[in-house]
């Protein structure tokens, strides 16, 4: 059996790239290098969401910092004009009813994902290839339904806004659907959304966050308080190690009396 050729692996979208990025970042280099020649990359991708009408936008959105940009119903006719203004970053275009016909279009016009809402889109959108898919998930989904969708491959699922400040419960909804899709979530936040709040968010499982065009002003401090929190760390351990009773530790035994 021939081992797999490169040709023959599916190239990763830039998207994935980028959330792969994000969630494995590079281990610090051994050596004298000064720390501030170390540039830290962020744990949080920011990905810009316009208007079909708002598409000129896409390079003002990648100056401000923009990872992504997403435009909804962009057709394949302009879409390569918006992929030259948003060059560097991830374009992705929402489609309403997606067709495997306008994928491939988009494709083709250098658009590099695409957004699709399940329930609409035709199956055979996904036999498109060299091209990423990102699922929009409205309700709630039983847990069998949330792990087949860990099988498809996507590059990420937008998930609803979370309201911000997260309870404990919202927090343990999101861990449930990042654990059993074992896939990157994507969330809208306002660009005014506090450290804290972004950090229990990335600590849950998303791994990006979608802005409005309206808030393109305000990515800049967005963009900042991302880059400032703490790196991913390992997760605090569920259960404290188990320990012996002194005595059972000891190999004592009170009963046993060797008279």
């Amino acid at each position: 059996m021939k081992p797999p050729t490169s040709e023959s692996v599916t190239p990763m979208s830039k998207l994935a790239e980028r959330i792969r990025k994000a969630t494995h970042p590079e281990p610090a280099h051994l050596g004298f290098a000064a720390p501030a020649a170390r540039q830290k990359s962020a744990s949080l991708l920011v990905v810009a969401r316009l208007s079909a009408g708002d598409a000129g936008k896409a390079a003002d959105a990648v100056k401000k910092g923009a990872d992504a940009v997403i435009v909804d119903g962009l057709e394949a006719g302009k879409a390569k004009d918006v992929a030259g203004k948003a060059d560097g970053a991830a374009l992705g275009a929402r489609l309403a009813k997606a067709n495997r016909s306008d994928v491939a279009g988009l494709r083709d016009a250098g658009v590099d994902f695409v957004v699709v809402d399940p329930g609409s889109a035709m199956a055979e959108v996904l036999l498109e290839e060299k091209v990423g898919f990102v699922f929009e998930q409205g309700g709630d989904v039983e847990d069998t339904g949330l792990r087949l969708l860990g099988e498809m491959g996507l590059d990420a699922i937008v998930i609803p806004a979370p309201v911000e400040p997260l309870t404990v419960r919202d927090l343990l909804g999101l861990r449930r659907l990042a654990s059993l899709t074992r896939t990157p979530l994507l969330a809208g936040v306002r660009p005014e959304a506090e450290a804290g709040f972004l950090q229990a968010l990335r600590d849950s499982g998303v791994v990006g966050v979608i802005v409005d065009g309206s808030g393109l002003g305000k990515l800049d401090g967005l963009k900042s308080r991302i880059e400032a929190l703490p790196v991913r760390g390992r997760r605090k351990e569920e259960h404290a190690e188990a320990t012996l009773p002194a005595k059972a530790a000891s190999g004592e035994d009170d009963d046993e009396d060797d008279d």
